[in-house]
């Protein structure tokens, strides 16, 4: 549970900062006299810092989880505090990017810690606590976000509020142990690896793997393309569309992340029993369904209904694509292959953000483009059919070639 406690509140605090623009956008671009169709493309920009992320996670695999995970703590607090002081658009956008770089090495690596530590009868419940606090930090900006025209500097103080703990965190963490399955890995290799080796577990990946790496990658697009913009574009929606306060906005959100929180480790606990792959297929067609009706209705309380759905069901189906992509690969190459999904996902959700502001809302409106980008999601469940299921295994089970 120490474990849970150290990586979770990690997730927590990541899952605030990585919020936060999106509920605050209105807000951060007013202030550098940016339009709202810039909010996609802006996002899109500062997602690109999962390159960074790359390189970091390639070194997990050859120095260790603790290492890395002790570093992108404190380099998240860091860009954090940055962002909070920044004088202009482009350093704004720039320490988002760092925000980035050391935030999604943490989401990756908090999985793969996870993954290595939690056997197989409880991993996907321990997973998918992982996704319950990240449904909670979500609430807590979102709580943050409602008073912001309150706060001393607004949404300048959205930002420092973030820092600090994390900070705290940083220190926190100077006892973390290494994963039990990396130190043995470590231990049995009869040459210890340096930072000159950070290409190996990728080779060896691509090598071994390439089927696996190919499937996971064809889930992850498609739903990235359409989640990302139905999830970060959301908090603008409804104010420009619906007439939200922003106190409404956090109201409506944050019923959804307490709501959320536990039935995020309900559905973890039934991927343990009944598997992963049938959960994803479930719970995407529920996402796909409250997402259409929540661009689409005039009804207030169908709309409220529709956000539960919607993104709860986001985190459900994120959180077995996190973990079927933590189990089917080998100590050796994990986060590594962590890595390759997260940089795709990124990619492809950052594509259609982009596509959103820049192509499709001039043209067809800031909802209808929404819903175009959603079409290739069901595409996500055709690699379902290849990938072998990974629940009730052991990882030195679902691994092997």
């Amino acid at each position: 549970m120490k474990l849970i406690g150290l990586v979770g509140i990690a997730t927590l605090l990541g899952a605030y900062d990585l919020n936060v623009f999106g509920l605050a956008a209105k807000q951060v671009l007013t202030e550098f006299g940016k339009p709202e169709t810039a909010t996609g493309t802006t996002i899109a920009f500062m997602r690109l810092g999962v390159f960074g992320a790359l390189i970091l996670c390639l070194m997990a695999d050859v120095i260790g989880r603790r290492k890395l995970l002790l570093f992108t703590i404190l380099g998240m607090a860091l860009s954090t505090l940055a962002t909070a002081f920044a004088p202009n658009y482009e350093a704004f956008v720039a320490a988002q990017f760092m925000v980035r770089v050391f935030g999604y090495t943490e989401d990756m690596l908090c999985i793969v810690v996870i993954a290595e530590e939690f056997e197989e009868r409880t991993r996907g419940w321990a997973i998918s606590t992982l996704g319950a606090l990240s449904a909670l930090g979500g609430g807590v900006a979102v709580i943050v976000f409602a008073m912001v025209s309150f706060l001393p500097g607004e949404w300048r103080a959205i930002y420092v509020i973030g820092a600090v703990p994390l900070l705290l965190l940083a220190w926190m963490r100077r006892g973390l142990p290494e994963t039990r399955r990396f130190a043995e890995a470590e231990a049995a290799r009869e040459r210890k690896r340096t930072i000159a080796d950070t290409w190996r577990p990728l080779a060896t990946l691509l090598s071994r793997y390439p089927g696996r790496v190919a499937l996971v990658i064809a889930m992850v697009v498609p739903f990235a393309v359409g989640a990302a913009s139905t999830l970060a574009l959301m908090p603008t929606f409804l104010q420009n569309y619906h007439h939200f306060s922003p106190g409404a906005v956090g109201a409506s959100i944050l019923g959804t992340g307490i709501v959320g929180m536990f039935l995020a480790m309900w559905v973890g606990r039934h991927s343990d029993s009944i598997g992963r792959k049938p959960i994803t297929a479930i719970w995407l067609a529920v996402t796909i369904a409250a997402f259409i009706v929540m661009y689409t209705t005039g009804s207030t309380p169908l709309l409220v209904l529709a956000i539960l759905f919607g993104v709860f069901g986001l985190v459900a189906v994120g959180i077995q694509i996190e973990a079927i992509g933590a189990e089917l690969f080998p100590t050796e190459s994990r986060a590594t292959a962590a890595a390759i999904r997260f940089i795709f996902q990124i990619l492809a959700g950052g594509l259609g953000l982009y596509l959103h502001g820049a192509v499709l809302a001039p043209q067809h409106g800031f909802a209808d483009a929404i819903l175009l980008l959603m079409i290739p999601m069901p595409l996500a469940l055709l690699p379902l059919f290849f990938i072998p299921e990974t629940a009730g295994r052991s990882l030195e089970e679902t691994s092997a070639q």
